[in-house]
């Protein structure tokens, strides 16, 4: 992305774009009309059957859970709308559920989004509205009043406009080495003066006390086993955990070396002590689930191990509804790419083993598995302690957001437009019904 615009002429562009589309109609919800399973079917098609069962009852376990495995339905439900036109490298799937903690290349322990596989040049509400409707849901599954709800998502959109005030003021390069340590997000949470949140503070303190020891070797003590020869392997749990065939595995190695080729050079020479001794398909997460997920098992020189997960890139829901199976399989060669592109752009620092290859004409992007990475489990926080973790969600939205060079016409957009804080909130809430229907319809195809 070039931008042969002034910071100040692309503010004027969005300021002038505010007349096209006024952020008043942002907040309109425009009604959609669709068949829901349908549209979950075609994504399936490109999943493994026998793990398409698990995958239903994990999304059948409550709105919030078929919301977060059905970013399908809005993403086409966002064409529907009224869209700003300021596009930038957005997440794409910016639900509550999708941030958390990870480890910094130096060890430092960071909080922000961690999912990326939607991700992709878009319009900026697009991420601000999936954060909202995923709190609602949270909200009226820890039973807290709608009314309370709504107002903490204008709330929300207020702290997006003062995220994006924010990263404003900033130089380029600040904004480059921008990160949220967990010791600045205890710091921000102990700075409130409202005791009640208190509890949001003592979370996150548990959170740093358990996060370093989550790391490969406890992933090794838990996940493998001695086979009769004596060698580490990976324990089987069907039809979750499998091994891979000797052909898969060869074509796994193939992906794996190429893999290689193209991470940094230090990790390059880090991998020269390792070699491939295992490799197991691993399904994980509710959106994903389904997909296809391997653990890799690097044992070293020295006889240490590192875990590496190896994840299907999928083509991007946005546009494979549209496509037969086979096209959109041949599409998502490169996705990985894009993944793992938009994650070391929207992050604050990103793990240093990211990178991307394929095999089999399907696009993958590894990743350590569970290095230092920890989530906050927000169906299980009193109202204030969600009130402060979203808004923390919603001002590190805006940050990635203003990684792009587009994003200075979000700032023009928004300069002194208060109101549309209430008519996103209203959006959210008038969706959420949407999202209910469509819940609803899927337990009702499930018990056919």
């Amino acid at each position: 992305m070039q931008v042969n615009a002034t910071k100040a002429e692309l503010e004027t562009d969005g300021k002038l774009q505010r007349r096209q589309v006024p952020v008043e109609k942002l907040g309109e919800y425009v009604p959609v009309q669709r068949d829901p399973i349908n549209l979950i079917k075609l994504t399936e098609a490109k999943m493994i059957p026998e793990l398409l069962p698990l995958r239903h009852q994990r999304m059948a376990a409550s709105r919030f859970a078929f919301f977060r495995g059905t970013a399908e339905l809005m993403e086409q439900d966002l064409k529907q709308q009224y869209q700003s036109g300021i596009s930038i490298i957005i997440n794409g799937d910016a639900h509550l559920g999708n941030y958390g903690f990870y480890a910094s290349p130096e060890r430092k322990l960071l909080f922000d989004l961690n999912d990326f596989d939607e991700s992709r040049i878009g319009n900026w509400e697009s991420d601000l509205k999936r954060l909202l409707v995923s709190t609602y849901l949270v909200g009226l599954q820890n039973n807290f009043e709608p009314d309370r709800l709504q107002a903490l998502l204008s709330s929300m959109c207020k702290v997006y406009r003062r995220g994006v005030k924010h990263a404003e003021t900033l130089t380029l390069l600040q904004r480059f080495y921008f990160s949220y340590e967990i010791h600045d997000m205890i710091q921000t949470l102990n700075s409130l003066e409202d005791n009640d949140r208190a509890e949001m503070s003592r979370i996150v303190d548990r959170i740093l006390k358990k996060s370093h020891k989550n790391n490969s070797e406890t992933v090794i003590k838990k996940f493998t086993t001695l086979n009769s020869r004596g060698h580490l392997i990976f324990r089987e749990n069907p039809p979750r955990a499998r091994h891979v065939s000797d052909h898969t595995f060869r074509q796994i190695q193939a992906a794996y070396n190429s893999y290689r080729n193209y991470v940094r050079e230090d990790i390059r020479v880090l991998l020269a002590s390792y070699h491939l001794s295992d490799v197991i398909r691993y399904s994980v997460g509710v959106g994903s689930f389904g997909t296809r997920c391997f653990l890799l098992l690097l044992t070293g020189i020295d006889g240490s191990h590192l875990v590496l997960q190896m994840k299907e890139a999928l083509p991007l829901r946005y546009n494979l509804l549209a496509m037969p199976v086979a096209e959109s399989i041949k599409s998502s060669l490169n996705a990985g790419r894009r993944i793992v592109t938009a994650q070391k752009v929207l992050q604050s620092a990103s793990d240093p083993f990211l990178g991307s290859t394929h095999f089999d004409g399907r696009g993958y992007y590894l990743r350590q598995f569970r290095d230092m990475k920890e989530s906050i489990d927000a169906t299980r926080l009193d109202f204030e302690s969600l009130s402060v973790y979203a808004e923390i969600c919603s001002f590190l939205l805006a940050m990635a957001h203003f990684q792009s060079p587009t994003a200075p016409r979000i700032a023009g957009y928004l300069r002194k437009q208060k109101q549309l804080d209430a008519g996103l909130a209203n959006w959210a809430v008038q969706y959420s019904k949407q999202v209910d229907q469509d819940y609803q319809r899927f337990l009702a195809y499930l018990n056919q």
